[in-house]
């Protein structure tokens, strides 16, 4: 109830909670699902993850397992998805792509009658002039929904050694709360360019994640966000892998071994988690050599990883002057960027100073 009074009074709205009739969406990040069936070991958000949202909506906010709707516009919704969730929420909706097959059929209903595919329109508008055909459409459903919670993961967009880095693989570092977005518009592909560091995305340059975080359409609606950090990948389609150092200290051999990252992140900041993510990710990638890949690092962060959360933080004035405006008003900063003290006692301004600091605190709890 907390979250929903933060977020509606941040909006000008009354404080109060969750309110009869209104819609939450939950976007999911399934950018490895390019077929109906799961084939591989690729890394999706965990379906345990996905539960745990909508048992918390449903049992302790009282919202309808009807108004809630998870959704990748780009990618399929795996049965183990959303099987986990039908058989104790069985009005929960979801949102693919693609076209439904007889095997993701409900298992109580036995139909499609839970699943639908977007209904694209033009909601988006980006700063940097251009009115792109695709990239300005969401889904209508998404357009209606009064709340979203950004359900990514914890988890590098490309690996510079992979064989497919001079296409779009490249496009950029991480795929966190940011790139989460790129799920939610029709035509991704058209601001690959824009986002490849091969290519447009060189250091203090225009972001479209900033226009799809303060977009009123869209990121605005936002109550929460999240890094699923289960199993964590090296690049957008990859298997799991091991994090080697603080604070998970996996074994990396023998790889099938039971040792994953196994960590959930949360946040009322996009800005300052993907700022924590990133620190996380980049950490992993020392002392952390594939034997068997010519002693390669089994993970690297792309340059300008972080410029896309400085042209966030800064947006009044960001780094590439950029004017980014959303309904005719200049964006203020859209949250926190800073990155911790070191590796090793992973402190934030607010850690380190209690009282004076006014950026990140990391709260971290392991359990056991």
């Amino acid at each position: 109830k907390a979250i929903f009074e933060h977020h509606n009074q941040s909006v000008g709205r009354p404080k109060q909670g969750y309110q009869k009739g209104e819609m939450v969406a939950v976007k999911i990040n399934m950018n490895s699902t390019n077929r109906p069936e799961r084939t591989n070991n690729y890394t999706d958000v965990a379906p345990q993850t996905v539960y745990a949202v909508i048992e918390q909506l449903v049992k302790y906010v009282g919202v309808p397992e009807d108004k809630i709707l998870v959704y990748d516009g780009k990618r399929y919704i795996y049965n183990a998805v959303t099987r986990k969730v039908w058989n104790d929420f069985k009005d929960v909706r979801f949102i693919q792509e693609k076209e439904f097959t007889d095997e993701q059929k409900h298992p109580i209903y036995g139909d499609h009658s839970r699943l639908e595919m977007p209904r694209w329109v033009k909601a988006i508008a980006y700063s940097n002039g251009i009115d792109y055909e695709k990239a300005s459409q969401i889904p209508e459903q998404v357009r209606e929904a009064t709340y979203i919670i950004n359900l990514a993961m914890l988890k590098c967009h490309s690996y510079p050694y992979s064989n497919m880095e001079k296409g779009d693989e490249g496009q950029t570092a991480v795929t966190m709360i940011g790139k989460n977005h790129f799920g939610s518009i029709l035509g991704p592909s058209e601001l690959h360019g824009v986002m490849n560091t091969n290519r447009d995305a060189k250091p203090k340059t225009y972001s479209p994640l900033v226009d799809l975080a303060a977009s009123s359409a869209l990121g605005r609606k936002t109550i929460l966000y999240m890094l699923d950090g289960l199993y964590c990948a090296r690049k957008h389609s990859s298997y799991a892998i091991h994090f080697p150092n603080a604070p998970f200290f996996n074994k990396i051999y023998p790889y099938a071994n039971p040792e994953w990252p196994s960590c959930i992140l949360a946040s009322l900041d996009g800005v300052a988690l993907d700022s924590v993510g990133l620190d996380i990710l980049y950490s992993q990638t020392k002392n952390n050599i594939d034997v068997d890949n010519q002693n390669r690092p089994w993970m690297l962060i792309r340059e300008n990883a972080d410029d896309y959360l400085h042209e966030m933080a800064n947006a009044e004035n960001p780094p590439s002057g950029t004017k980014y405006i959303q309904n005719g008003k200049p964006l203020a900063s859209l949250g926190v960027h800073e990155h911790w003290d070191s590796d090793e006692s992973r402190r934030y301004s607010r850690n380190l100073d209690p009282t004076k600091g006014k950026g990140i605190e990391l709260i971290y709890n392991k359990i056991s």
